[in-house]
């Protein structure tokens, strides 16, 4: 069973079927001729053959002349580590030259609805953000909305934005004071000002500048469950970001 299990992690590390079962072989058999692997194997002496000239140019194995014979030696396996590692920070290169090379990048769409969504998208993005970052809210529900979705889910919502050292700035309505101050003077990570009652708009937008994504939030009610639409546009964040900062002088403590 340990020598099945092994072969198959072996597979998973990029070698053929015939190349693990060979390199298997001449752990347990090494230093040795091609023969015992030949024995051991029940392969043909040219898949062997083929095979072990693989694992010599992924220097997985040495060879040594020893009394006019070939001599198969496994060398350390540190070297599998060694490789993976190179690749590693070879597709972090790879994704960077990428990603360089893309003028404004591809824009992302995509949607969220009910509770658990909601919770999700926020806590996977908070969670993507540069530790201390800023969050802007630009809108927000009043009680019915704090009751259908933000209350139950609000724990575990500010457990994540705690732990990122996340502040939020928000701008909301003077009608929903009395629904946000009780439960956001706790939380510490909180700047908020209000907007006069005619400014109210039904929806609301969090905007996320260090990763160029904004919310477009529709409120829940006891009928309809919360909707969030998720965009990635640099220029769309930037926008909405600049008319934050305008409404933001307008508001009042």
């Amino acid at each position: 069973m340990a020598k099945i299990s092994l072969i198959n992690s072996l597979i998973e590390l990029d070698l053929s079927p015939n190349d693990a079962e060979v390199y298997a072989a001449l752990i347990a058999e090494s230093p040795c001729t091609a023969g015992p692997v030949i024995a051991k194997t029940n392969l043909h002496r040219n898949i062997v053959y083929t095979s072990i000239n693989h694992l010599l140019e992924k220097k997985l194995i040495s060879e040594s002349l020893v009394n006019g014979k070939k001599q198969l030696t496994t060398t350390d396996p540190k070297i599998f580590v060694e490789g993976f590692s190179y690749k590693t920070d070879l597709a972090k290169t790879v994704s960077a030259q990428i990603e360089a090379m893309q003028k404004t990048g591809a824009q992302e769409i995509t949607i969220h609805e009910g509770n658990i969504e909601y919770l999700n998208l926020l806590t996977g993005l908070i969670k993507t953000l540069p530790k201390k970052s800023t969050k802007y809210v630009l809108g927000t529900g009043g009680d019915i909305f704090m009751k259908t979705t933000m209350l139950p889910i609000w724990n575990k919502y500010h457990d994540v934005a705690r732990g990122q050292q996340l502040s939020i700035k928000m701008i909301g309505y003077e009608p929903q004071r009395g629904a946000i101050n009780p439960h956001t003077t706790p939380e510490g990570m909180y700047d908020i000002r209000y907007l006069p009652a005619n400014m109210q708009n039904p929806a609301g937008l969090h905007i996320y500048p260090a990763v160029d994504t904004i919310f477009n939030i529709i409120y829940s009610d006891d009928i309809q469950p919360v909707t969030a639409i998720r965009i990635k546009n640099k220029s769309l964040t930037l926008g909405y970001l600049n008319l934050f900062e305008n409404l933001w002088k307008q508001g009042k403590k």
